[in-house]
């Protein structure tokens, strides 16, 4: 059955996710806009649905409601490292480029019309629209975006210090995504250069990304610290009206925003927006079933559920961008010994983690396959590795021998990380260490408030935690897995693994690129800094009344959707 189950998942997943490296233009490395792939008919023979049609509104006005699983920073793009948190400024802000949830994740214009790069791969070029306004909110009071502002916004990125106070820059995780900048020229007021140290693959994949959003510096700087406390001002679709904290954050429709629809129409079509705090899923589902909310997130078992007693609500879902794993701490004595790392790889049964926790709407997964097909091994090949073999025998035979000469044949007991409600990923993790006689005592925490800070500071022996990646397999390979990277919480280090993924990242056509992608996969499964364990899919259940919603990531898309989204009135 799961074997059937996975050959029908694998081809929609690698359809919609090879479009996830497509960009506009840009130097041999990165795929051609016009190669772009159609997922509608794929989609269909897979039994699963596509994207929604995009579609000029034939009504406007009204709210949607939308709901939020945790409250982060609302106000702080560039600093969360949570996509939760950064949701709250998306509706209010615009990228350089942005990601087309409908039109298969491609890379698309926001307030850049138009971009180009070298063919060396040094140099990015890109052109913005003009007459773009600011919110009408002081201190920027509904002035003109221009090339500066842009400018500013990667500057920041990249944690300069002319820009940021220099004890906050720990807190800027993502300037390891735009370290490759070299200089940024503005020769007039709707154009930005951006020149490199080195050829830079992923680097239309960083601009593209929602916490790379645009933000003006007389805002930031309002604040002495220069990190936003309250409030924010872009040039979105949408003021901010109000936000209490594990409660909403609710938006105005903005009467002046610059985008129009394709009949040229102004955008966006509702007028007000409403993000609604859920402690839970049942209630959060409860909400959904009482018409209370009109988009949620689902697991399979309440999918179907839900679609029995609701018919007409619309079941959407695509491949997410994360990987479920388990990560180890370098700290921890019996980590350092790859041979343990090893045993415990090879113990864990990912088909069994997909089934049941994933509830069968997921697959096995490594560091880079499925996930980012453009640069990944095969999936046959990923399932034919030891450990991720669905016949176990040979695996635990395996473990049971590296323990052995690890010296910890009579196993050890180690406490692992968990976020809250993760019972169900406890005892089957267990259960799969008792053959090891590995002992695991679990620590449920809360992940914004915990979590996020014990693992920054390196505070765990094992954390299981699923972590959300950009639209480049450079996101995951370079922050979590190389040595000093800002994610790497278990301080792993590893310099062939390190090797390889530096020269991914510099490689200036697509086939070199594959090439080392697939080797630095093939290391990490050799050194292990985690277990990878499976990928689920995002399934998301939308009102019938509810229209242009897309079909992405719920936490990444929230920007785009309500740009076009309508709602019909019910």
């Amino acid at each position: 059955m799961y074997k059937n189950r996975i050959e029908s998942i694998v081809p929609l997943f690698l359809v919609i996710l090879v479009a996830l490296a497509i960009v506009a233009c840009g130097p041999s490395a990165q795929r051609p806009q016009e190669d772009a792939v159609t997922t509608t008919k794929e989609a269909k023979s897979a039994g699963l649905p596509a994207a929604d049609k995009l579609e000029v509104a034939k009504e406007r006005g009204g709210l949607l409601k939308y709901p939020a699983s945790a409250f982060g920073n609302p106000n702080d793009p560039h600093l969360t490292a949570t996509a939760n948190g950064r949701v709250y400024s998306m509706p209010v802000t615009n990228g350089i480029i942005k990601r087309d949830i409908y039109n298969n994740f491609a890379i698309a214009p926001d307030l850049a019309k138009s971009w180009e790069a070298s063919k060396d791969g040094f140099t990015y070029t890109f052109k913005f629209q003009e007459g773009v306004k600011f919110h009408n909110t002081p201190p920027v009071n509904g002035r003109e975006f221009v090339s500066e502002d842009a400018k500013y916004t990667l500057l920041r990125l990249t944690a300069d210090p002319s820009v940021i106070v220099e004890k906050w820059k720990p807190r800027f995780q993502r300037a390891l995504d735009f370290g490759a900048i070299q200089s940024i020229e503005t020769p007039d007021k709707y154009t930005m250069v951006v020149n490199l140290k080195e050829p830079y693959a992923p680097f239309l994949d960083a601009v593209s990304q929602p916490a790379s959003q645009v933000i003006p510096r007389e805002f930031v700087e309002k604040f002495p610290e220069k990190i936003i406390t309250e409030g924010m001002i872009g040039t979105g679709p949408f003021t901010p009206n109000e936000y209490r904290n594990q409660n909403i954050a609710s938006y105005k429709r903005n009467p002046a925003y610059w985008k129009k629809d394709s009949a040229g129409g102004q955008l966006p079509y509702i007028d007000d927006l409403a993000l609604l705090f859920f402690a839970d899923e049942q209630t959060r589902y409860a909400a959904f079933r009482a018409k209370q909310i009109d988009l949620t997130s689902v697991t399979g078992e309440a999918m179907k559920s839900i679609m029995k007693d609701e018919p007409n609500v619309r079941a959407q879902q695509v491949p997410f961008n994360s990987v479920f794993n388990f990560r180890f701490n370098m700290k921890f004595k019996p980590f350092q010994d790859v041979k343990v790392r090893r045993a415990m790889h090879l113990a864990v049964d990912r088909q069994q983690f997909a089934e049941i926790i994933g509830q069968d709407l997921a697959i096995p997964a490594g560091p880079v396959t499925p996930i980012f097909p453009e640069m990944a091994n095969t999936m046959d090949w990923l399932l034919s590795q030891p450990g991720y073999r669905k016949d176990k025998t040979q695996d635990l035979e395996e473990a049971k021998r590296l323990m052995n000469e690890a010296g910890y044949g009579d196993g050890f007991e180690v406490k692992g990380m968990f976020s809250l409600n993760t019972g169900d990923h406890i005892s089957l993790l267990q259960d799969q260490l008792k053959p090891l006689k590995i002992t695991l005592k679990a620590d449920q925490v809360d992940y914004a408030g915990q979590w996020v800070p014990k693992a920054t500071a390196g505070e765990f022996e094992l954390s299981y935690m699923t972590h959300v990646f950009s639209t480049d397999a450079d996101s995951i390979l370079t922050a979590h897995l190389t040595t000093g990277g800002p994610r790497n919480y278990g301080k792993f280090s590893d310099a062939a693994l390190d090797d390889l993924v530096m020269k991914q990242r510099t490689a200036t056509n697509l086939e070199e690129r594959r090439k080392w992608a697939q080797e630095a996969e093939k290391r990490a499964l050799e050194v292990l800094p985690f277990i990878f364990v499976y990928s689920p899919f995002n399934t998301s259940l939308v009102q019938p009344w509810v229209h242009n919603a897309g079909n992405g990531p719920l936490s990444d898309s929230l920007p785009f959707i309500v740009e076009q989204a309508w709602v019909e009135k019910h």
